[in-house]
């Protein structure tokens, strides 16, 4: 049925690959000129039906006639276009398909805040799931005292993620 394509090569920004259709996502695609310049060599490419993108996104979204051109030959042409307008970029991180570009240097420093804070909330919505596992088991078996326990700590864990998302809650 529909394969996402996981082989990320150096200069490969495609992030998502089905038969007639690439999405491409990099961070240097929010730059107007590179944009410009990839989404005109793609145009350029045989077989190709539509190219569309975002700047703000920096991808890029590209329909081609699977009739003219097999996938792996159209990944091949798409990664050298990206190579010839993406050099000098950094390569994208996580060899998953949905890779991003890593943050520009000392924004996630070990120990910056926005880092600490990530990760407290990642402890805590772990902590909130066994919390409220063990709650509901309590329960289950009618021990009121230690049902009661463990619901304060997923409210106190509640607590310390909501601080974290405190800027988004009324959005």
């Amino acid at each position: 049925m529909f394969e996402i394509s996981t082989q990320l090569t150096r200069m490969n920004c495609i992030v998502s690959s089905i038969p007639g259709r690439l999405r491409l996502r990099n961070r240097a695609l929010r730059e107007p000129d590179r944009h410009a310049r990839l989404q005109a060599l793609l145009e350029g490419l045989d077989g190709t039906l539509a190219v569309e993108g975002s700047i703000n996104a920096g991808s890029l979204l590209m329909r081609y006639d699977t009739a003219r051109i097999d996938r792996a030959t159209m990944e091949a042409q798409v990664t050298t276009a990206a190579g010839k307008v993406l050099r000098g970029v950094p390569e994208t991180v996580r060899g998953a398909p949905n890779a991003v570009q890593p943050p520009s240097p000392g924004r996630w420093k070990l120990g910056s805040r926005r880092a600490i804070a990530r990760r407290l909330n990642t402890y805590s919505k772990i902590g909130m799931l066994g919390s409220l596992g063990a709650s509901l088991a309590l329960a289950a078996v009618g021990n009121k005292h230690l049902h009661a326990a463990s619901g304060g700590v997923f409210t106190a864990l509640l607590a310390i993620h909501m601080a974290v998302h405190r800027r988004h809650l009324l959005k």
